[in-house]
């Protein structure tokens, strides 16, 4: 009998995998460990316990996670494959926040700069009239 809270179809097995890469590479960056528990993934995460339990057990068979016992409690790390996928994926997924905000632009700033690098008149961030 199978369990339903499993999402183990091919395209809902491609979306877990990228979000439990990106949380991973996210907690990471954000200073929450690189060894994380199940337990410590799941409020990131909509999902069931055994859903994730399944997922991180898939990823860690296909080299992209290291599965370490911790005085008992299981852990998951990003293997190296899996720290350039993550990465990538994390990358992807925000790359248009992740411009530089107000006081921080250059002269690529889409906001404040024209086409052929002229500083608009209607800039965003007015300011137009002085440097950031």
């Amino acid at each position: 009998m199978k369990n339903e809270s499993i999402e183990d179809s091919a395209l809902r097995s491609l979306f877990w995998k990228e979000e439990i890469l990106q949380v991973m590479y996210w907690m990471h960056g954000e200073g929450m460990g690189s060894e994380v528990s199940l337990t410590q993934m799941l409020p990131f995460l909509n999902t069931s316990y055994q859903n994730l339990e399944y997922h991180l057990n898939k990823l860690t068979d296909t080299g992209l996670l290291v599965m370490l016992d911790k005085d008992g409690n299981i852990h998951y790390k990003l293997s190296e494959s899996g720290k350039k996928e993550g990465g990538r994926q994390f990358a992807e997924a925000f790359q248009g926040m992740q411009k530089a905000g107000h006081g921080e632009c250059g002269p690529d700033c889409e906001f404040c700069y024209g086409p052929d690098g002229v500083k608009l008149d209607n800039c965003v961030h007015n300011c137009a009239s002085g440097s950031h």
